[in-house]
């Protein structure tokens, strides 16, 4: 399968682990967007005084291709939370992106409550969530 992992740079640590989890098991990661390729907005994001700078910043529209396109040809959608109920801004995005193209969405860790996580699959650990991946059809 190939997965698309959603979560935050805070949660970069987890993410690498989980995608390490999931290669070892023979999954393919759709997009390693924590991975140092160059192109990084958060100086500019962390400005909120000037928005017009970051959304007309080319390289704000190669990311969202890059990982619109990832979540598109993702089989399924990981939201990786960590044990603390956790609320997301990009990976909620990609999150709609993967309901919107019938992808099955999984967590792994805490998300904050909210009706609009309800067709996520909760999983507890890692092993669930290979388990869970697996029994796909």
């Amino acid at each position: 399968m190939k997965v698309y992992l959603a979560s935050a740079f805070r949660l970069i640590p987890l993410v690498e682990l989980v995608a390490a989890r999931l290669e070892a098991a023979g999954h393919t990661i759709a997009v390693k967007w924590w991975a140092a390729d160059g192109f990084d907005l958060r100086d500019k994001k962390a400005d909120n005084d000037h928005p017009d700078v970051f959304y007309t910043d080319p390289v704000c529209r190669w990311i969202f291709d890059r990982d619109f396109n990832g979540v598109r040809q993702a089989d399924v959608l990981v939201i990786v939370a960590g044990p603390e109920p956790r609320a997301f801004n990009g990976a909620n995005v990609e999150y709609g992106i993967a309901l919107a193209f019938g992808k099955p969405c999984f967590a792994l860790g805490r998300l904050d409550n909210s009706a609009m996580y309800f067709p996520v699959q909760r999983c507890g650990s890692i092993e669930e969530l290979l388990r869970k991946i697996w029994e796909l059809p």
